[in-house]
């Protein structure tokens, strides 16, 4: 199955990674590898740190750690938060993390450890009972968390300590009449560029960006046009990720998986007045409803969502595995997904006679070819 989706720059940006490979004269290729958690709840928050450091997080309170690239899972509990359902976890080392919890009122809390999960800081636990917290982002120390509109503005809460201590900004954006954000797998906000975008579903599916001060003008946000989609509750943009040039973001219909997704592309930093949606084109895409995406540096992008998983090599979406997973995260050419069960794989990008897998059982995706993105 193929999906219809708008774009702006991907096909260039995201044709970067196959040029790579074709320049190596080796095909490139994706590998998933499940490993053992060690629970059985639903993990949606992933953060890979490094080919060897990873944190996840999920229902129960529960948060995750390792230091050995997956072999070993240490289980963590945070005191005080048993039942919370942490939607979202942002590694900073193999010592320090933010999770972030959802849910009404004071459901939505923030947490952060320095010392590898042995003591816990509440840094931040909301107080309003019409707010919803629903994920979270980091660039170094500048932090920023998602929440649904409330009195018609979105809430957006800043850091730029590292998640010591939170603020409201005061210029939040508008939403629409039942417009919101999906907390499926924490992404639903990025930062790229000293840029803020998130994207949102519901009655419009589109993205909102916080555009830089330019010449003495205060920054100001600015939305692009929402998707030509039904506007029903559970279906919108769920999952936004950085590339080089701008910003993807996947999603579809959690209620029909199956059914056709969304995929767009955004430039970094749309200029004052211009549309961020100029250039929109069809192109193949994944099957199906997608909850998280996970891009590398050189614009290698990783999708999943609970009907499988998706790899663009560079010309086209190449499918990796039917298994779903929630959440994916990446760094370098090595990451993980998480999911439903306590669900973690291990994903490695490589040339095809160089992916190495660490457990059973392993699916892998290869390239046809590589070369141009046939635009």
């Amino acid at each position: 199955m193929s999906i219809s989706f708008r774009i702006a720059a991907g096909g260039m940006l995201l044709a970067l990674a196959a040029n790579a490979w074709a320049q190596s004269g080796r095909l490139p290729g994706v590998t998933l590898a499940s490993q053992d958690s060690g629970v059985d709840v639903r993990l949606r928050g992933m953060s890979a740190v490094s080919d060897k450091v990873a944190w996840a997080s999920g229902g129960d309170g529960t948060v995750l750690r390792t230091v050995d690239g997956g072999r070993q899972w240490q289980v963590i509990r945070v005191p005080g938060a048993a039942g919370l359902d942490f939607r979202d976890i942002e590694g900073v080392d193999a010592n320090r993390a933010v999770v972030l919890s959802i849910g009404p009122s004071e459901a939505s809390r923030v947490y952060r450890t320095a010392d590898g999960g042995r003591n816990w800081q509440l840094a931040f636990q909301n107080r309003d009972p019409a707010a919803f917290l629903d994920c979270m982002a980091f660039d170094g120390a500048h932090g920023v968390i998602l929440g649904d509109p409330v009195d018609g503005r979105f809430q957006v809460l800043e850091t730029r300590d590292g998640g010591e201590h939170w603020a409201l900004r005061d210029d939040s954006p508008e939403g629409a009449d039942g417009e919101a954000a999906f907390a499926a797998s924490g992404t639903c906000i990025a930062l790229g560029g000293g840029t803020i975008v998130f994207v949102t579903g519901g009655a419009r599916a589109r993205a909102h960006y916080l555009i830089d001060a330019r010449d003495g003008e205060p920054p100001r946000w600015q939305a692009t046009p929402a998707a030509d989609t039904a506007p029903v509750p559970s279906a919108g943009y769920f999952s936004v990720a950085s590339v080089p040039h701008g910003f993807i973001a996947v999603g579809g219909d959690y209620e029909q998986p199956d059914a056709d997704g969304l995929l767009a592309s955004l430039p970094k930093n749309p200029a004052p007045g211009v549309s961020a949606t100029l250039g929109y084109r069809e192109q193949p895409g994944p099957a199906g409803y997608r909850s998280g995406i996970a891009c590398t540096g050189d614009a290698n992008c990783i999708a999943t969502g609970p009907s499988g998983t998706d790899w663009w090599n560079g010309e086209a979406w190449t499918a990796v595995s039917s298994r779903g997973f929630d959440a994916i995260d990446l760094v370098g050419d090595s990451g993980w997904a998480s999911g439903e069960g306590g669900r973690i794989a291990r994903i490695t990008i490589g040339a095809a006679d160089a992916v190495m897998a660490d457990a059973a059982p392993v699916e892998t995706a290869q390239a046809s070819a590589a070369g141009d993105s046939g635009d």
